[in-house]
């Protein structure tokens, strides 16, 4: 089956922009021939990377799968404007080029991150009469209000708009797909039919994510944060958290990755007098990645304890599990459920710099084989629940529902 896929970010971009990619190779596996609609690679640096420059479109391959890149304003950082600009011409791009180019497509994927893609799903039904199913990877217009990026000015309209948007997109969509219950929660009590909604967790790619021979420093307890360092991760706890525990002298903590939080945080470091205990690693490929977990003792997922938080799902729970590394999380309602489940990590109230310390003080009472039995225990569960294998069979059958859809 021929599958267009329309999503602002793809490979080569890392991090949670890496998902889409992991998405299409498990749909081509299974003998699906997948065209992605993308924009120009420019996360989470707002740069577009070395190789690239925007323009009108551009076709390329990355292994079995055509890429068709349009154009976008590249920005990632804590502009409103700018990151509107970033979000609405890739919209318009998506919505004008890419569904001319998705309009042979037997049924298409629209992976909603931002929700202004799912327009795009929209007129591609309204023109060319191709069905589509909503990916929801995080729910507008909540995320808008939670990450603070609305002025204050033209909040209620701006709001009233994305809602409007978003339920256009709910009734048009043959099937929605969301990546945790709570999230399923919230679109039923907004009137979409709980029929229409499947519960699919995303996965990652596991040939980059998978466990790999321990690298762990013997002289030194390593917690590890990777992934975007911004404003709604709520990192500051797990900064103030080493300077609590000055008793533990091998306890270092180290920050993979980069965002708009980054000065800042090294700024408290310093301000804590801490900084020789808390490294700014800076970003890695996503090729690295396993080996970069593998390098401390336990990770950490953090996120701040606001109500759109409860129904999200951070890639990097999957991608910790998969690669059998023990957690920390200090994340609200769902994520915090599913690694309960999974046996593989440690809860800690989010926001909460006594849980914090607690739970590290509980990991490094843990540290070696007890650290390592909670990590095999969350591989499996990863393979048993949240596998590629697991989520493409689900991802399909919404597919296919929506193609025989009458």
């Amino acid at each position: 089956m021929r599958i267009a896929f329309f999503s602002q970010w793809f490979d080569p971009e890392g991090g949670s922009a890496a998902i889409p990619g992991s998405m299409v190779r498990a749909l081509e596996s299974r003998g699906h021939r997948v065209d992605v609609i993308t924009g120009f690679p420019n996360y989470p640096s707002g740069k577009v990377y070395d190789g690239y420059r925007v323009r009108l479109h551009q076709r390329e391959r990355r292994g079995s799968t055509t890429v068709h890149r349009v154009p976008l304003y590249p920005s990632h950082d804590g502009s409103a404007v700018r990151r509107a600009l970033n979000f609405l011409t890739f919209m318009v791009s998506a919505s004008t080029i890419g569904t001319v180019l998705a309009r042979r497509s037997r049924v298409a994927l629209v992976y909603s991150t931002p929700a202004t893609v799912g327009l795009a799903g929209v007129l591609l039904r309204t023109l060319f009469r191709r069905r589509f199913v909503l990916y929801i990877q995080d729910l507008w217009p909540d995320t808008l209000v939670a990450t603070g990026m609305l002025p204050r000015v033209l909040r209620r309209q701006v709001l009233a708009l994305v809602g409007w948007c978003c339920d256009l997109v709910y009734r048009r969509s043959s099937r929605i797909a969301v990546i945790s219950p709570g999230m399923k929660r919230l679109l039923m009590d907004r009137g979409v039919p709980e029929h229409k909604v499947d519960v699919i967790y995303n996965w990652v790619d596991e040939d980059i994510f998978r466990p790999v021979p321990l690298a762990v420093d013997d002289a030194h307890f390593t917690v590890m944060y990777a992934g975007n360092l911004g404003d709604v991760q709520g990192l500051d706890v797990l900064v103030r958290a080493v300077a609590r525990l000055s008793d533990l002298e091998d306890l270092r903590v180290v920050l993979v990755g980069d965002g708009i939080a980054r000065d800042r945080l090294q700024r408290l470091a310093h301000d804590l007098a801490v900084s020789d205990r808390v490294e700014f690693a800076g970003s890695r490929a996503v090729t690295q990645m396993a080996d970069v977990l593998a390098s401390a003792d336990v990770q950490v997922v953090s996120l701040q304890d606001l109500p759109l938080f409860h129904a999200t799902m951070p890639s990097k729970v999957q991608a910790i599990l998969a690669c059998g590394r023990p957690v920390i999380v200090a994340a609200p309602g769902d994520a915090a459920e599913l690694v309960l489940r999974s046996g593989g990590g440690i809860l800690a109230a989010p926001g909460d710099l006594e849980a914090m310390v607690a739970a590290i003080r509980t990991a490094y009472r843990r540290r070696g084989a007890e650290l390592e039995e909670m990590g095999a225990a969350g591989y499996g569960f990863y393979c048993r629940e949240l596998s590629s294998n697991v989520g493409a069979v689900r991802l399909e059958a919404a597919l296919l529902s929506a193609v025989g859809e009458r």
